[in-house]
C-alpha cells in the first residue's frame, strides 16, 4: 500500500497535466510540456546552482549537527554519501513526474491570480495534503506528521523562489526538488521524533529570509543588490 501510495503521489502530477494540456493543445502542448524538464538554458546565471545543489545541504546538516549536540537520537544514513550522485539521479526522475506537474503546468495560473508567495502557499498546502496518507501510514506521532505537512508547505516556497529566478527553469525546480530527497537520505534528520519539527523552524527561518529580500510578490527581485533589476526582467520574460 505504500508503494502505491508513493507512485500514486509520484505520477499524478504529470498525468493531469498531461492530460489537462492534451485538451487544450494536443500533442503539441504535451511536447512542450515535457521539454520544460530539460529546460536548464532559461537559468540565466549559472550561480543559481549554488542555491540549487548546497542550499538543502547546509540545511540539513545544520539540523543533524543541532540534533547530535542535544543527545537526540538518529538512525543511520540510509546509504554512504559515495552512492549520493546514483540516488540523484533516481530521485531528479522521480521529482521529474512531480514537478512537471506542480511548476510546470499548476504553478503560474496560481502565481497570476494572487502573487508568488501566496500561490507557492495555496500549492504547497494541497502538495502537503497529497502527501498526507503516507505520511499517516507511517507509526511516528502527530507531531512529526505535522512538521512533516508544515516543511512541505515551506519547501514549496524555496521551490517557487528557485524557479523564479532561474528564469522559470522546470529543471533547476527538478533538480532542486532531487537535492532535498538525496538529503533526507544522507542526513537522516528525519528518522528523529524531533527531526522534522527542527527543519521546519530551519526552514522557515531560511524562508522569512528570502521573502524579506526578494520580495513576496515575485521572489525574485533582490532589494538590496543591482541585481533585482537583472531579475525582474527574466521574471517577467
Amino acid at each position: 500500500m505504500a508503494l502505491l501510495a508513493g507512485l500514486t503521489l509520484t505520477l499524478a502530477p504529470v498525468s493531469a497535466a498531461l492530460i489537462l494540456v492534451f485538451r487544450q493543445n494536443r500533442s503539441s502542448g504535451i511536447k512542450r510540456l515535457l521539454k520544460r524538464a530539460f529546460d536548464y538554458k532559461r537559468t540565466p546565471k549559472a550561480r543559481w546552482y549554488i542555491p540549487i545543489l548546497l542550499l538543502w545541504p547546509i540545511i540539513f546538516s545544520l539540523a543533524f549537527l543541532v540534533l547530535k549536540s542535544i543527545g537526540e537520537p538518529i538512525p543511520d544514513t540510509a546509504f554512504p554519501i559515495v552512492v549520493a550522485p546514483v540516488a540523484l539521479l533516481v530521485f531528479f526522475l522521480l521529482a521529474l513526474f512531480e514537478e512537471v506537474g506542480w511548476m510546470g503546468y499548476a504553478f503560474d495560473p496560481l502565481e497570476q491570480r494572487w502573487n508568488a508567495l501566496t500561490g507557492s502557499l495555496v500549492l504547497g498546502l494541497i502538495w502537503s495534503v497529497w502527501h498526507l496518507p503516507i505520511f499517516i501510514a507511517t507509526p511516528e506521532s502527530t507531531i512529526w506528521v505535522v512538521g512533516q505537512l508544515v516543511n512541505l508547505i515551506l519547501t514549496r516556497i524555496l521551490i517557487v523562489w528557485i524557479f523564479n529566478n532561474s528564469g522559470k527553469s522546470v529543471f533547476a525546480a527538478i533538480l532542486f526538488h532531487a537535492v532535498y530527497n538525496v538529503c533526507t537520505m544522507v542526513f537522516p534528520v528525519y528518522g528523529s521524533p524531533l527531526g522534522p519539527g527542527l527543519s521546519a523552524v530551519i526552514v522557515l527561518i531560511t524562508t522569512i529570509i528570502i521573502v524579506l529580500f526578494w520580495g513576496a510578490n515575485t521572489l525574485a527581485r533582490f532589494r538590496f543588490s543591482s541585481l533585482s533589476k537583472e531579475s525582474e526582467q527574466t521574471h517577467a520574460g
